[in-house]
């Protein structure tokens, strides 16, 4: 194909490159590849540590008295499994601190004296349990 004219029959590669354009960075992409596998294998223990933090808290504030995770605990509550689909991160952390304040008759005790870091765990947690 030269100087930009189609022949009789002949349609436009799109898909080829010029031969002046170098092939896909390979160097580029494995480096790229590499950092974000590199920032996933760091950031999955402490995920885990929080997860696990989290559990800890859900059995020792009692929350599994009412609520279901995993199949195991009450009915009382609605079971945590879904409850990052149905309700948002600021929702689920005014439930733990103040759930009187959307029902006025629950059971549920407050959890407003609980450190700042417990609670942020807690509330992550549960946001992801979709």
């Amino acid at each position: 194909m030269a100087s930009g004219i189609l022949r009789k029959h002949q349609t436009p590669d799109i898909n080829r490159r010029k031969e002046s354009e170098p092939a896909m960075n390979m160097t580029r992409m494995m480096k790229f590849a590499a950092t974000a596998a590199l920032s996933l294998a760091l950031a999955a223990p402490a995920l885990a540590a929080d997860d696990a933090r989290a559990r800890e808290l859900i059995n020792s504030l009692g929350c599994k008295g009412c609520h279901q995770l995993a199949g195991e605990g009450g009915t009382l509550g609605a079971a945590f499994e879904g409850v990052g689909t149905r309700l948002k991160e600021k929702d689920i952390r005014e439930q733990l601190v103040n759930p009187k304040g959307k029902n006025p008759k629950t059971m549920m005790p407050a959890f407003a004296d609980l450190p700042e870091k417990d609670l942020k765990v807690l509330v992550d947690y549960l946001q992801s349990l979709q």
